[in-house]
C-alpha cells in the first residue's frame, strides 16, 4: 500500500484538473516567457518525479523482498560493475537532457518576442536590452519606491500602482529602485527581477489579449509597508491604450498648470527681501473651479489615485477605502494645507497611535513633482475640510 503513494501523487500531478492548475507549478498565461518558464519547470519536475518514484519503488521493494528473516543469512556482495555503470550513465544522461532543454529555452525566456499582429505599430522608445525583432515595442521604466511602484512611459506619461499596456505588444521593462532593494514580480507574466538602487535590470512580457488584469507583489522585504506594495498590469486594446495615454497627458498637464498657478500666486504675495512680513489676512475664497470639483480637483484626484494613496487611506471623494493608514475624511477635517503637506513629505514626524512609523513612503517629496504635490494638497484640503 505504501508503495502506491508516489504513484498516486504522480497521477494527481499529471491528471490534475484545471482547478488545480499552477498549484504545483509556476503561474503562467499572461506572457510567452512566463509560459516557457512554466514548461521548463514541468519538464524538470516530471523527470524528477519519475526518478523519485523509481528510486523509492526500488527501495521499498528491496526492504520487503530482502528483509531480515529468521534462519536466513544475507549474501555478502562487494560491488556490481554493470549496476554501477547503469546508474552512473543514467544519472549523466538525465543531467545532459535537463541541461540541453534548459539552455534551449533560456534564450527564448530572456530575449523579447516580436510584437504580434494587432499590437502597437510603432516603437515608442529606444531599447537598452536585447533588440526586439521587428523593432516594435513599448518601453516602460518600473521604479520601486517605499511602498509603491511608479511606471514611466515615453513622452513623460507616468502612473502609480497600475501599469496599463496594449495587447499583443512586446513590453520591455527597465527596473530600478529609488530607495531600498525591491523585487518586481507579476507571476503570470514572468519571473522575479530585483529592483536595486543604482542598477538597472531588464525584463519583458507580451500579453496575448485585452480584458485581463494581472496582480503582483513586491517579492523582497523592503520595510514595514512591504505587504501593501502591490502592482497591477491591466491589458487593453491598442485604441484604448492610446486613449489612456492621451488622458494621462491631459491630467498631468492640468496638474502642472494648477501647480504653476499656485506657485505664481505664492510668489506674488511674498514680501521682497528686507520688507516686513504682512499681517495675516482673511484667506481668499476658494476658486470656483476647485470649489465645484473642476479641473483643479480633477488633477489632485488623479495624483491621489495614481500615487496609490487609496491603497492605505480612506477618502470618500476618491472612492478609496484603505485601512492601513488614517481615514482622511475623519482625520484631516481642520488641518491647514501646510500640515497636510508636512504629513505627506515627512510622514514620520508625527504618528498617532494605533498607527506606526515607517509604513507610509518617505519619498513623496522627491518622487512627486512640485506641481503634483500642490495639486494633491489642494485636493485633500478641499474634499476633507469641514
Amino acid at each position: 500500500m505504501t508503495a502506491l503513494v508516489p504513484a498516486l501523487l504522480l497521477g494527481l500531478l499529471v491528471l490534475a484538473p484545471s482547478a488545480l492548475a499552477d498549484v504545483f507549478t509556476p503561474e503562467s498565461g499572461g506572457s510567452p516567457n512566463a509560459d516557457r518558464l512554466d514548461t521548463l519547470y514541468k519538464v524538470v519536475l516530471y523527470i524528477a518525479i519519475v526518478v523519485f518514484v523509481g528510486v523509492e519503488s526500488a527501495l521499498l521493494y528491496s526492504l520487503v523482498k530482502f528483509r531480515a528473516r529468521k534462519g536466513r543469512v544475507a549474501a555478502q556482495i562487494h560491488g556490481n560493475t554493470r549496476l554501477e555503470l547503469a546508474w552512473t550513465g543514467g544519472a549523466a544522461l538525465i543531467l545532459v537532457v535537463l541541461a540541453s532543454v534548459t539552455f534551449a529555452e533560456l534564450g527564448k525566456i530572456k530575449n523579447p518576442d516580436r510584437s504580434g499582429p494587432g499590437g502597437l505599430s510603432t516603437q515608442l522608445a529606444s531599447l537598452d536590452q536585447s533588440p526586439v525583432p521587428g523593432g516594435k515595442a513599448l518601453k516602460i521604466q518600473v521604479n520601486g519606491q517605499q511602498f509603491l511602484w511608479r511606471f514611466t512611459y515615453p513622452n513623460g506619461v507616468y502612473a502609480y500602482t497600475e501599469m496599463v499596456v496594449p495587447e499583443k505588444t512586446t513590453v520591455t521593462l527597465d527596473i530600478v529602485a529609488q530607495d531600498v532593494a525591491h523585487s518586481w514580480w507579476v507571476p503570470k507574466m514572468g519571473g522575479k527581477f530585483d529592483a536595486v538602487p543604482g542598477k538597472t535590470n531588464y525584463a519583458w512580457f507580451k500579453a496575448p489579449a485585452a480584458g485581463k488584469t494581472f496582480t503582483g507583489q513586491c517579492a523582497e522585504l523592503c520595510g514595514a509597508g512591504h505587504a501593501t506594495m502591490i502592482a497591477r498590469v491591466r491589458v487593453v486594446t491598442v485604441p484604448q491604450f492610446q486613449a489612456w495615454l492621451d488622458q494621462q497627458k491631459t491630467a498631468i498637464a492640468a496638474t502642472q498648470k494648477a501647480g504653476a498657478a499656485g506657485r505664481q500666486a505664492q510668489e506674488a504675495n511674498k514680501p521682497l527681501p528686507g520688507e516686513p512680513q504682512a499681517a495675516p489676512t482673511t484667506p481668499a475664497p476658494t476658486p470656483p473651479s476647485a470649489a465645484a470639483g473642476g479641473t483643479d480637483l480633477a488633477a489632485g484626484r488623479q495624483v491621489f489615485t495614481g500615487a496609490g494613496c487609496g491603497a492605505c487611506h480612506t477618502l470618500a471623494d476618491a472612492g478609496a477605502a484603505g485601512k492601513v493608514g488614517p481615514n482622511l475624511d475623519q482625520a484631516l477635517g481642520k488641518d491647514p494645507k501646510s500640515a497636510i503637506l508636512s504629513q505627506i513629505v515627512d510622514p514620520n514626524a508625527s504618528v498617532e497611535k494605533p498607527y506606526v512609523a515607517n509604513v507610509m513612503p518617505k519619498t513623496y517629496g522627491t518622487s512627486l513633482s512640485k506641481a503634483d504635490l500642490t495639486a494633491l494638497v489642494d485636493y485633500i484640503y478641499q474634499v476633507t475640510k469641514k
